[in-house]
């Protein structure tokens, strides 16, 4: 981007970001972070959502829970409403549903506004976990 001398700040480093997410490429996504903090440019809880999404997308939730855990304990950014759907969200699709559901407490605790949408993927997550747990239990005779 400097090279064609596209004016590099937040924002456009953002949508880098994004973009490598949204290729599946979050690797990249985590270089053009280092290139950001090289400059100067200080991130925000959108870049921080948007790697975050990036693991999850790539199913990498492990990873996720990890940078996401480190956000928060290390204060380096307020983990803010789309960062916790994001990680309901990745938790549920490992079926880690009770994790999810403290996760959504902390949500309250810290006074955000939770959105319909995280009840909705524990529900739906829970729901599909127990339709494999009796399909497999159907298929194999065993628990």
């Amino acid at each position: 981007m400097c090279a064609l001398r596209v004016p590099v700040d937040d924002y456009t480093m953002n949508i880098a970001i994004n973009c490598c997410c949204h290729l599946s490429c979050t690797n990249e996504g985590f270089a053009v972070f280092g290139f950001f903090l090289k400059r100067g440019i200080r991130p925000d809880a959108w870049t921080f959502s948007t790697l975050l999404n990036g693991l999850v997308r790539e199913d990498r939730i492990l990873e996720a829970e990890i940078f996401f855990k480190k956000l928060f304990k290390d204060k380096i950014c307020e983990p803010d409403v789309v960062m916790y759907n994001t990680m309901i969200k990745g938790l549920c699709k490992i079926g880690n549903n009770v994790i999810a559901i403290q996760l959504l407490k902390r949500i309250v605790k810290h006074g955000h506004i939770f959105v319909f949408r995280n009840i909705t993927t524990i529900v739906i997550c829970s729901i599909s976990l127990r339709r494999s747990m009796v399909f497999k239990m159907d298929h194999s005779g065993n628990c």
